[in-house]
């Protein structure tokens, strides 16, 4: 049975999804079931979202003489106005709120930037997010520094018999169009696809270790994303239901210039 304070937070919830983007994912019933159980049993909401360190950073840094990062117009709204309207949904019917926002690099060596570029970009996030860290519900984290401990690394198993053909043909000419047009890299057709099969294994790698039982999420945990839910189609081969975790209740890609 459903509590009422869970209703109107999922009709809240299902509301700033729909402003957010035209024909955006729809919220779950598994997302109504979580946070039921947070609230009958009084435990905290987990919320992770995934902030990419984007090789767009480094047009950013470069188009500035003075060498750092100016917030666009979106990052300012996700800390002042955007991330601070989900947490009031959630302080209105009393539940408790754990928000993990990591630092993601990317898993290729092709897609990173350099660090003291990527320095300078956190120092500007976390300088947005400094006045949401004092009660301890937002918690700004490094994924391979501080929660891993380690660089991704793409699962041992062969992944080629469960990636539909339409979704890798999909993604190889998206990895194709980045590798050309934004990253500006000179590979061949059988290096972008070696790349892009990698991307593919860590993703779902990740996927599996999110929803196994030494996630570091803990047991249950939604997901609100700063990319498309698209992007997180691979997440499902070696777990199938990660995809019902989504809440997409912030608008996208903040880092972008464009």
């Amino acid at each position: 049975m459903r509590l009422l304070n869970v209703k109107k937070l999922m009709t809240n919830l299902r509301g700033q999804v729909s402003r957010v983007r035209p024909n955006n994912q729809r919220v779950s019933e598994w997302v109504d079931n979580y946070l039921n159980d947070c609230a009958l049993h009084g435990r905290e909401v987990m919320i992770l979202t995934q902030w990419c360190i984007s090789k767009d950073l480094e047009t950013r840094w470069w188009a500035t003489s003075e060498r750092f990062f100016e917030p666009t117009k979106r990052e300012r709204q996700i800390f002042a106005k955007e991330l601070p309207s989900v947490l009031e949904m959630f302080d209105q019917v009393g539940l408790r709120v754990s928000w993990w926002l990591t630092f993601n690099r990317s898993y290729l060596d092709s897609g990173r930037i350099g660090p003291d570029i990527e320095r300078a970009y956190k120092e500007m996030v976390k300088s947005l997010a400094k006045p949401m860290e004092g009660d301890g519900r937002v918690i700004l984290l490094d994924w391979e520094d501080e929660v891993l401990r380690k660089r991704p690394e793409p699962t041992a198993e062969d992944l080629s018999q469960l990636v539909p053909t339409k979704a890798l043909e999909a993604e190889l000419g998206r990895h194709g169009d980045w590798v050309r047009n934004e990253a500006r890299l000179t590979q061949t057709e059988g290096e972008i696809r070696r790349d892009a099969l990698f991307q593919i294994a860590c993703e779902a790698e990740e996927g599996k270790l999110l929803l196994g039982p030494d996630s570091p999420l803990g047991r249950d945990f939604i997901i609100i994303p700063l990319e498309m839910p698209e992007r997180y189609d691979f997440f499902t081969l070696l777990a199938p239901n990660f995809k019902e975790r989504i809440v997409a209740a912030l608008h996208l890609y903040p880092w972008r210039t464009e």
